[in-house]
């Protein structure tokens, strides 16, 4: 978010500070200030396409400071760039501009995480790479998480005049609701990215697992990168085992002429130093790269990734752009997942179906384990007068369990647990779809009946009629020792009393995404030294002995009475060894998820 400037520490190197202005009145840029906040609020709720919130906020920047022209610079994947988007006066899709981090008057707040204004006839503070000419500038840094993630630059002031103190306040202001509305999108922009990455793995696994020849296998790939990976040309080469040449499988977006191109041995090009070393390569710049062999003159950045099987490098996946520095990091994972799949096509297309089913069961299963598991946090926070414990115990089937510990303020903490209908990646999915929506309404500060409404509507809306979220969530004030929650449905958490009563929280509402305009109720309970919470799912009371016998809900009664004294962690560990042991050398059907709230007993008399 961006974070409040006074004017008096302003950067606005050896200029002298402008005279007083006249008592200023209300004009139709600071009227347009509660329209930003609007817009930008409206557009999140709507599901925040960022490029048309960048587009609203320029526009009323604009107007806010009277200014020419306004852009918002964001750093994008792998912070190697910054990247914003000019956008017509007519309409129509946006100009990408792209430069160093540190290039530019918007590297120059990134690095300096100060405000900029620059008055026509003010000296320039050193500034690198190439910068428009412009009369008069003000440029504002946006915070995230104390970390600089976007600028927003407005240049040359309408009538040729300075920047004023006013302009540098209503901007300040305007920039912490850009920065708010920005974060939340660019969650939404991450959230669906990964579901999309993993939904495109998904289809290719799939493609795998059927009938198709070689190259019916490399079109389908190459196809389903393109949804994750810009690229303008791409081609599959194998290593031909007895001449060590390169030979080209399938190629797209080369022109004709260029067959002479392909026609390298390994060592030669940056494809045939792949194929010999067996390591990556991203170049930021051919031209600068006396590796690269001439096949596109438009191409301008390259990466190519080894295809192995078993260790041995059997061919090259290759992909080039006509932009400058185009792929990192990121892109290279991907990448390198894909050819992964390229080599096990190229190596085994003659294998029985029943073989390939298998395979892609088997990578269906590692992508839904991945998606879990890095929806759970790392550890249990550390709440002062409480205790918490939580734990997912993965089965080989995979579910759509999901628990969470959401900071939400400095004294209240967000407690949440949920299980998907189904199981396998259209459950992961899902609940990744519901996580993203609980997280975005919580950042929102909706009231918790608020937040299970809207993430109900945003479930009911995308997912199939036949599939739902049970769900509870909670916010624990650790001041006053108060926890309000709502129940979706999900199995009652059982609260054990201090002084042995038993209560379950069941008061809230219908399961997520059952019905289009459910309401829900929230409750607040008191939780005094002593207490324990225990939130979990199906997997714990419905686990079958191997007489078919569910463990139950008196038995988890049983077993957390008899271990109430001991911590959190301790009542957890107990209750899911009970379910273990009860479900025999067979094991639980389910995942086991737990989660353990205990309000720390007052200290012994000394």
């Amino acid at each position: 978010m961006s974070r409040p400037t006074d004017p008096a520490d302003l950067v606005t190197p050896a200029a002298p500070a402008p005279p007083a202005a006249a008592p200023a009145t209300p004009s139709d840029a600071a009227r347009s200030l509660p329209e930003l906040v609007l817009r930008l609020r409206e557009g999140f709720d709507e599901g925040t396409n960022l490029i048309e919130l960048l587009r609203a906020a320029g526009r009323t920047v604009r107007r806010l400071v009277d200014c020419d022209k306004s852009r918002i610079w964001l750093v994008r994947r792998a912070g190697r760039r910054l990247v914003a988007r000019d956008f017509p006066a007519g309409g129509g899709p946006p100009t990408e501009l792209r430069m160093q981090r540190d290039e530019g008057l918007a590297g120059w707040v990134f690095a300096t995480q100060e405000v900029l204004r620059l008055a026509p006839g003010d000296p320039r503070p050193v500034l690198r790479g190439p910068v428009a000419p412009f009369r008069s500038a003000l440029v504002v840094p946006l915070f995230r998480r104390g970390e600089v993630f976007a600028a927003i630059e407005c240049l040359d002031k309408q009538g040729g005049d300075a920047f004023s103190d006013d302009d540098v306040e209503r901007l300040t202001v305007a920039a912490e609701h850009v920065g708010f509305a920005l974060d939340n999108a660019l969650l939404y922009e991450e959230t669906e990215r990964r579901a999309l990455e993993k939904e495109v793995l998904l289809d290719v696994s799939s493609n795998l697992s059927g009938t198709l020849d070689l190259d019916g296998v490399i079109e389908a790939i190459l196809k389903s990168l393109r949804q994750v990976v810009n690229y303008d040309a791409a081609a599959i080469y194998l290593v031909n085992r007895s001449t060590r040449a390169l030979e080209l499988v399938r190629s797209i977006g080369y022109p004709p002429g260029s067959e002479e191109a392909f026609g390298i041995m390994v060592g030669q090009g940056i494809v045939g130093w792949v194929a010999k070393t067996g390591e990556p390569a991203i170049v930021a710049d051919v031209s600068a790269d006396p590796r690269y062999v001439l096949a596109r003159v438009e191409t301008r950045s390259e990466l190519a990734a080894p295809l192995k099987v078993g260790g041995r490098t059997i061919g090259v996946f290759n992909l080039e752009r006509d932009l400058v520095d185009a792929y990192h990091e990121g892109h290279l994972e991907l990448v390198t997942a894909f050819a992964a799949h390229a080599a096990i096509a190229v190596e085994r297309a003659r294998l029985t179906a029943e073989q390939l089913e298998r395979r892609r069961l088997e990578k269906e299963l590692a992508i839904a384990r991945e998606i879990q598991a890095s929806f759970l946090p790392d550890r249990a926070p550390d709440v002062p007068g409480f205790e918490l414990a939580g734990s997912t115990q993965a089965h080989d089937e995979v579910g759509g369990d999901y628990y969470d510990f959401i900071h939400v303020s400095e004294t209240r903490l967000g407690i949440a647990i949920a299980d998907v209908s189904g199981k396998g990646i259209p459950a992961a999915l899902i609940m990744a779809g519901f996580r993203m929506s609980l997280l975005a309404e919580i950042r929102n500060e909706f009231a918790i009946r608020a937040v299970m409404r809207k993430v109900n509507s945003l479930l009911h809306e995308s997912t199939d009629r036949d599939k739902f979220v049970t769900a509870f969530y909670g916010v624990l004030d650790h001041r006053n020792g108060v926890l309000i929650f709502s129940n979706a449905g999900h199995n009652p958490p059982v609260l054990f009393r201090a002084d042995g009563r038993i209560e379950y929280l069941e008061e809230g509402g219908v399961a997520l995404g059952v019905l289009p305009e459910a309401e829900y109720d929230d409750r607040p309970i008191a939780l005094r030294p002593g207490d324990v919470l225990v939130l979990y799912t199906d997997g714990v009371s419905e686990s079958e002995s191997p007489s078919g016998e569910h463990f139950g809900q008196r038995r988890i009664e049983q077993v957390v009475s008899a271990h109430r004294d001991r911590n959190a962690r301790e009542i957890m560990d107990t209750l899911i060894a009970a379910v273990r042991d009860w479900a025999g050398e067979r094991g639980p059907s389910d995942d086991l998820t737990l989660v353990v709230l205990r309000a720390s007993p007052p200290p012994a008399a000394g």
